[in-house]
């Protein structure tokens, strides 16, 4: 296991995972704009203290987890204290990517925030992503219910169905 600093990941060619980029587009679009101050400072210091796994080609880095620390080494605002963190990184290969660390991850993610965020419109941005094969996987099933949804957030479908939702179509 390595480590790099903030710093030196902003000067890489850091992308999304090509796999899961729809999963940083639900944290980027739907979870990350609803924080206040103080949660995004929580999520850039926890990004800080994760390991983050990146699959190497070329002079490409493909980031698989760590939602926040993207849009740290994509950020030009960040102070000196923050450029010099140190973030543990894992190299795996292509063969070696599990959706499941993203997806898990993710969901750790709405489950702490799910009084923030508008968790229906996530579920259904979630549902859209998921194909049969995807569903299989996560979870045994051919389908992404809304209660297996509910399970994983830890909370009831009650609480579900009662929040309101600005964003499901």
């Amino acid at each position: 296991m390595k480590s790099l600093s903030i710093a030196k990941l902003q000067t890489l060619n850091v992308l999304v995972y090509p796999e899961i980029i729809s999963l940083f587009n639900i944290y980027t679009c739907h979870i990350r704009p609803l924080l206040n101050s103080q949660a995004i400072e929580l999520e850039q210091s926890n990004a800080c203290s994760k390991l983050t796994c990146f699959i190497k080609e070329e002079e490409k880095w493909f980031l698989l987890n760590n939602f926040e620390l993207f849009h740290i080494a994509k950020s030009p605002y960040i102070d000196f204290d923050v450029l010099r963190k140190e973030v543990a990184v894992k190299y795996i290969s292509k063969n070696q990517f599990d959706f499941d660390i993203s997806f898990y991850e993710l969901i750790n993610l709405i489950a702490q925030h799910n009084k923030t965020i508008d968790i229906r419109l996530v579920y259904s941005q979630l549902n859209q992503i998921f194909d049969q094969e995807i569903n299989q996987k996560l979870f045994g099933k051919n389908i992404f219910a809304i209660t297996t949804f509910c399970q994983l957030i830890k909370i009831n479908a009650q609480t579900y169905y009662k929040r309101p939702s600005e964003g499901v179509l």
